[in-house]
């Protein structure tokens, strides 16, 4: 795993100054938000062509930003990972996937259900986070901004449900068949009034703020999920939004933790410990899909997004966490 080549002075204590995110990083999500839905009105039948082949890319490309979770809590913590503490954090991590795939296997229904709350969760929170990171301010907590929270990840999850309601059924039918209906007429004038005050909400409480950028960014993920296919959708967003501003967080960290300047040294670094668990959930995709279908190979690479968002998940709240206490023990 070349543990003891990442951590080689600890982290900075916890008052030192935020940095802001790359540029590039932050940029590359509305631009191909930008571009998605200029393809929707200029080519709109090759957007619902490439659907399959651009929502399992996407998922392909955001492997990596969970594939470090393993060593995420040494690199917080300013510490070599020793072969005994690396294996305790990996046999955990794959304890709970195994029992994330186990469970749905045996009650699909439920699990898909809870996985999308999770997620929705998830996406809107991580928003929360890097935005609050890349403008200087305190992290919030994981009780605060939950108007932001929710819409994030309502856009995400919610729109596809209630405006794109047979598409969507027919990516999670293949997970469940409980999911292979649309979501009831009732189910989704419940979902839409929901989003929309959320949306109204945090839209409000953004602008009150004075923090444009991020309530226009917010429109455009909303827009994003409501007028394109949601395969495209997700596909472009996961990998260009939620997964590469993940990872630009986690460079953030192993820069702080050395001595080297500019951002290639931690790159390389990530890409080292990304790289096996990267290539074994790959391989476990390709192995589920068995056919050389790409609406197949999606349905196999959520079903194992489905089992590793768990320990993913909770390893992000905790590495959330650290970042919260980190910035607020450092607030004046």
């Amino acid at each position: 795993m070349h543990g003891s080549s990442v951590v080689r002075r600890p982290l900075p204590p916890a008052g030192a100054p935020p940095r802001g995110h790359s540029r590039l990083v932050m940029a590359v999500g509305p631009a191909l938000v930008a571009g998605a839905l200029a393809g929707r009105l200029l080519a709109p039948e090759l957007l619902d062509e490439a659907a399959p082949t651009v929502a399992l890319t996407g998922i392909v490309l955001g492997v990596p930003h969970g594939a470090v979770d393993h060593v995420l809590p040494f690199w917080t913590g300013g510490r070599r990972p020793g072969a005994a503490a690396l294996g305790r954090v990996l046999a955990g991590y794959v304890a709970v996937a195994a029992l994330a795939a186990v469970v749905l296997l045996t009650a699909p229904t439920v699990t898909v259900a809870v996985f999308l709350l999770v997620s929705a969760v998830h996406f809107g929170r991580a928003e929360v986070v890097v935005s609050a990171e890349d403008a200087g301010r305190r992290v919030p907590g994981p009780a605060q901004e939950w108007p932001v929270t929710l819409a994030h990840g309502l856009a995400v999850v919610g729109l596809p449900l209630l405006l794109w309601p047979a598409a969507s059924a027919d990516v999670l039918g293949r997970l469940a068949p409980g999911w292979q209906a649309p979501l009831t007429p009732v189910l989704r004038a419940v979902l839409g009034v929901g989003l929309v005050v959320l949306l109204g909400l945090a839209l409000r409480a953004q602008l009150s703020a004075g923090r444009r950028r991020e309530a226009a960014e917010l429109v455009g993920v909303a827009t994003l999920f409501a007028v394109v296919p949601p395969l495209v959708a997700f596909g472009l967003w996961f990998a260009g939004w939620h997964a590469l501003r993940h990872t630009g967080r986690l460079i953030a960290v192993l820069r702080s933790s050395s001595s080297a300047q500019g951002p290639w040294p931690a790159v390389r670094r990530f890409a080292v410990h990304a790289a096996v668990p990267t290539a074994v959930t790959l391989l476990a995709v390709l192995a589920l899909a068995r056919e050389d279908d790409s609406a197949v190979a999606v349905g196999a690479a959520l079903a194992v997004l489905v089992a590793l968002t768990f320990p993913h998940v909770l390893t992000v709240a905790a590495f959330d966490s650290w970042a919260a206490g980190r910035r607020s023990s450092g607030a004046r």
